[in-house]
């Protein structure tokens, strides 16, 4: 959506989409993993639902070999994440700009 250039609400919940399955699956769709003909999105869908511990980030389902302390750091550390997402989609400077056909 975003590549040839249209704004829609359509792009944006499209962009959220793959913006949740980084964070949980801790891949971005620029991996080496993937390409044009294999996407992250993709890899989450054939894993969906039976297999999705498979792509799912280790440390949320607690199945690392770390410890509990490691553990709760990484938790932590994805909820910061997680925060960020929110903070940053709600950012006050977005409200301001001035799309095309919209007042």
């Amino acid at each position: 959506f975003g590549m040839v250039g249209k704004v829609s609400d359509k792009a944006d919940v499209y962009s959220y989409g793959i913006l949740l399955l980084e964070v949980f699956t801790i891949r971005k769709p620029t991996d080496g993993q993937f390409d044009w003909d294999f996407s992250l999105r993709q890899w989450v869908a054939e894993a969906f639902p039976a297999a999705i511990s498979d792509v799912i980030d280790s440390h949320l389902l607690n199945e690392s070999n770390s410890t509990a302390t490691e553990r709760s750091a990484a938790r932590k550390e994805l909820l910061v994440a997680i925060m960020e997402i929110g903070l940053s989609c709600s950012t006050t400077s977005i409200c301001r700009i001035r799309f095309p056909g919209h007042n």
